[in-house]
């Protein structure tokens, strides 16, 4: 098993032993007696399902994009697993502050501060990790955009939606 490899696989296990890890709890928690505990009336469900919609939409829109620039340009100086990852964190990131914006991403009863201070922490510490990346030279190699620089984009993300979050309640603090 050469070294890429090897390393790719205990990446992709390790990434599914720790949400495991992270995810049952939680899930535990979110439930009591089989029934999840967040609460969202049918505005915010309208608004939930138009956001699915748009970062659907986006999602094939810059899947025919890259397709298009992987046509036209032959290589490009990312690799393909970076590109599929950011196009996935577009999508998500648009459903996200779409939902934010328009009061359906956060349940009636879910505490906003913490998911702040989380978001806040997981942005930093990819930022940190990004860094780290960095100055080892492991985000690019040959002029190609490794896989090592999601850390960045994931910051990068997390920092833009705390940031969503933060207008949306200045704007509603405003309103108020």
């Amino acid at each position: 098993m050469n070294g890429n490899l090897a390393y790719g696989l205990g990446f992709v296990f390790g990434i599914i032993i720790v949400s495991a890890i992270i995810l049952i709890p939680m899930l535990i928690a979110l439930t009591k007696d089989g029934k999840i505990k967040r609460k969202y009336d049918e505005r915010q469900e309208a608004i939930r399902g138009r956001g699915f919609k748009i970062a659907f939409y986006t999602m094939v829109t810059m899947n025919m994009l890259y397709g298009f620039f992987q046509v036209a340009c032959k290589e490009l100086p990312i690799e393909p697993s970076v590109v599929v990852f950011i196009i996935t964190i577009m999508g998500v990131g648009v459903y996200a502050w779409y939902t934010i914006l328009n009061d359906g991403y956060f349940a009636l009863n879910e505490r906003i501060p913490q998911t702040l201070v989380a978001f806040t922490i997981i942005g930093l510490v990819n930022l940190l990790i990004g860094l780290a990346n960095i100055m080892d030279g492991t985000i690019m190699n040959e002029g190609v955009i490794r896989f090592e620089s999601i850390s960045i984009v994931c910051g990068i993300f997390m920092l833009i939606t705390v940031l969503v979050i933060l207008i949306k309640q200045h704007k509603d603090k405003k309103d108020d």
